[in-house]
């Protein structure tokens, strides 16, 4: 028993530590994903207006 005792003794704060760090990335990695299909869903809305801004129908 004192094997498993150590064993949960030694995993126990590792996955305390990496478990917010991992959650952490993807919360970062999903903004930044946002924000780059945001700025080209933009890049391609004024690309397909583009020719419409000089004769003032935009």
């Amino acid at each position: 028993m004192k094997i498993k005792e150590q064993l949960n003794k030694q995993t126990g704060p590792v996955a305390k530590v990496v478990i917010p760090i991992i959650t952490a990335v993807i919360v970062v990695a999903a903004a930044v994903a946002y924000i780059c299909l945001k700025i080209a869903d933009e890049m391609k809305y004024n690309e397909k207006w583009k020719d419409y801004d000089e004769c003032g129908m935009h």
